[in-house]
């Protein structure tokens, strides 16, 4: 009997769960660029070109609330401590907007250009919110939404953006990589990321400050495939890794910073020492992957608007695929 029981939980537990994500009807295709697991662990933020913020009970990933912003949401980061959202967007008038999920208010924050930004992130401490826009410029906020700073990376667009985890200091991605100390309002020397002409999509800094991710777009067209490239916090390249047979979108570490999970044709796992630890290729190009704060489980997010959860060996729990 009782290995009956064991079998029975076995299965259930194995059982990929089909969840429903309630998407507004369309007569486009649904990209869902973003998927941000909250600090907390109880939900998780979804967002892309269906005019609204969606945010999901991680427990049975039911919609739970949503919130107008129109057009193209490209960025969603969670404050590190306050129930509080930051949301970017592009092709947008609503721009950058702060979301307090606990109040259901919105504070839309004037100076994005009509273009908008993709790169986004909270320093450490949650006291500084960097938003990289479409033209090349970083705006710094504080948490109530207040301007603090705008500089120019000198790049055409700062595509995305990860704050050092032990200082006040940025790496930004557009054709090349740019680094910026907050504290001493000065740019550090450009990182050129490979000799052709390719266009960066996503960074990001290992939880120990000692080394950054950065993943591109490659070149189709010329063969030059897609690269995931290993930094030293100097910019000394460590690991070049060609994989993928589409660009990179998007790079999350696992909380404890063993994992780094890598978006594009297919979900990846790789060591902090650049080694592919598993794989799974998905009917859909992936935009959005975080991570659970327990590092137990993935979330990700994609050009047929489905939203999938997977475990930390990328066995897949629950999806929104028909």
């Amino acid at each position: 009997m009782r290995f009956l029981i064991l079998l029975l939980l076995v299965s259930l537990f194995s059982c990929q769960r089909q969840v429903t994500l309630n998407l507004p009807a369309s007569d486009r295709p649904v990209y869902l660029w973003e998927a941000a697991w909250s600090p907390d662990g109880k939900y998780i933020a979804i967002g892309g070109n269906i005019d609204t913020l969606r945010i999901l009970s991680a427990k049975d990933f039911t919609v739970v609330k949503t919130y107008a912003i129109h057009e193209t949401i490209t960025k969603v980061r969670w404050h590190p401590t306050k129930p509080l959202l930051a949301v970017a967007t592009q092709t947008s008038k609503d721009g950058l907007v702060l979301v307090d999920y606990e109040a259901d208010n919105l504070q839309y924050i004037p100076g994005a250009p009509p273009s908008g930004g993709r790169g986004l992130g909270w320093n450490s401490t949650g006291e500084v919110l960097a938003f990289g826009d479409n033209e090349g410029d970083i705006h710094f906020f504080s948490a109530t939404g207040k301007l603090l700073r705008k500089v120019s990376t000198g790049q055409k667009t700062v595509i995305d953006l990860s704050w050092h985890p032990k200082r006040n200091e940025l790496a930004t991605v557009s054709e090349d990589i740019s680094r910026y100390n907050y504290d001493q309002d000065s740019f550090l020397p450009i990182i050129k990321d490979r000799p052709e002409e390719t266009l960066m999509l996503c960074v990001a800094w290992h939880p120990s400050g000692e080394f950054f991710v950065s993943g591109d777009y490659g070149d189709f067209e010329k063969d030059y495939p897609p690269l995931l490239r290993y930094w030293t916090a100097d910019g000394t390249l460590l690991h070049s890794i060609e994989r993928s047979k589409a660009e990179y979108r998007n790079l999350r570490w696992s909380p404890d910073g063993s994992t780094l999970a890598s978006s594009s044709e297919a979900v990846r796992l790789w060591s902090s020492k650049g080694e592919l630890l598993a794989e799974q290729v998905t009917p859909d190009l992936l935009w959005g992957v975080d991570w659970s704060p327990d590092g137990k489980r993935l979330v990700t997010s994609g050009d047929v608007g489905a939203v999938s959860i997977w475990t930390q060996q990328l066995r897949l729990i629950a999806t929104t695929e028909e």
